[in-house]
């Protein structure tokens, strides 16, 4: 089974790793260095990055900095050496950022009748009495048929299962609305702003839709997909891992169907539709406390990380269109990945009043 370092140290390389590999290489202790496994990656890096040099150089033209900085950055992030053992939030506090302490939140009508913990399900009884249940055994009555909330905030994730058997994982800072049963209606239809994994119950008499920002919604009847959807997104991707879902933009009607591993991407302001392959798996890796980002910009990357641990990230206009590609786990905390950034590029980290600010 590859590792993550083996995944990424098979990418694409540019031409200007060479010397700022040295560099970063260079700076490690000594008995880092000399670790068989990470020796010999380095070794396999340097190998291929002579070796392509002049077959990709037409591909680097421009954003060589942040493009350089990439493959070192990848490098060190997934090295097999050991963390030092800090629990990420306490490593927060440490630096001075300011964490969101929010709870994930039942709304019930205007009003939140609960603060819920990371798990819970609706559970309807033999004499059709339905319920939310926790996994921290809170039990909540509900009403049959009423329209229910959930608002996960930065630093959480939630699960939660519905009546008909669909599991759904929540991302930091979204909102979920659904019946609390779907026994009286025709159809399942549930609502998101934010980003959430879906696993629908397959039921051929009740298709399954979801309804997202923009107008925009998804039908399905038995299926494994990811939407990312948040309200201050500039588009709305939505990656199917398994099964088959109609997709559909009101504003300029257009339904495009996806089959596992494609990928569908809506620009929010001209409605522009873009469907294309992916390794759908990556789109979901959040779910496990990992961020998958490809060519990525520093200003959205920021973001995730933001809503990943809770915090508040600022990126300077100068380096906004900086790029970078991989996956960062959560326990290598914000120290490790910042310094990581600092370390491979101009860019400098500076904490304020709780705020960290990339300039």
């Amino acid at each position: 089974m590859k590792t993550d370092a083996d995944k990424y140290l098979n990418r694409p390389i540019g031409e200007n790793e060479d010397e700022l590999l040295d560099e970063i290489w260079n700076s490690l202790p000594e008995e880092e260095r000399e670790e068989h496994i990470l020796n010999e990656n380095y070794q396999d890096v340097k190998s291929r990055i002579r070796r392509r040099r002049n077959t990709r150089r037409m591909y680097w033209i421009s954003g060589s900095v942040a493009a350089a900085c990439v493959f070192v950055f990848l490098f060190l992030l997934f090295r097999p050496t050991a963390l030092q053992d800090v629990p990420v939030y306490a490593q927060l506090d440490n630096m001075g950022v300011s964490v969101c302490n929010e709870q994930v939140q039942l709304i019930v009508g205007d009003s939140a009748v609960s603060n819920l913990g990371s798990d819970a399900k609706i559970n309807v009884d033999k004499h059709s009495n339905v319920a939310l249940q926790s996994a921290d055994g809170k039990k909540i009555m509900l009403q049959e048929a009423k329209v229910l909330k959930i608002y996960v905030p930065s630093g959480k994730h939630f699960n939660l299962e519905l009546t008909d058997g669909t599991r759904i994982v929540l991302n930091a800072d979204t909102w979920f609305e659904y019946p609390s049963t779907f026994d009286s209606q025709s159809e399942r239809r549930v609502k998101i702003n934010g980003e959430g994994f879906f696993e629908v119950k397959s039921d051929t008499t009740k298709p399954f839709y979801v309804e997202i920002p923009n107008g925009e919604s998804i039908r399905v009847l038995g299926t494994c997909f990811n939407v990312s959807a948040y309200e201050d997104n500039t588009e709305n991707v939505t990656t199917l891992l398994s099964g088959k879902i109609a997709y559909h933009v009101p504003a300029n009607n257009q339904t495009v169907t996806l089959s596992p591993n494609e990928q569908i991407r809506v620009d929010k302001g001209t409605n522009k539709v873009k469907k294309h392959e992916v390794d759908a798996a990556e789109y979901a890796m959040w779910k496990e406390g990992v961020i998958y980002f490809n060519n990525e910009k520093l200003s959205v990357l920021a973001k995730k990380l933001s809503r990943m641990y809770g915090i508040d990230i600022q990126v300077s206009e100068e380096h906004h269109d900086s790029r970078f590609s991989g996956m960062i786990r959560h326990e290598r905390g914000i120290d490790y990945i910042t310094r990581l950034v600092t370390t491979t590029s101009n860019i400098k980290c500076i904490i304020e009043n709780g705020i960290i600010y990339l300039k």
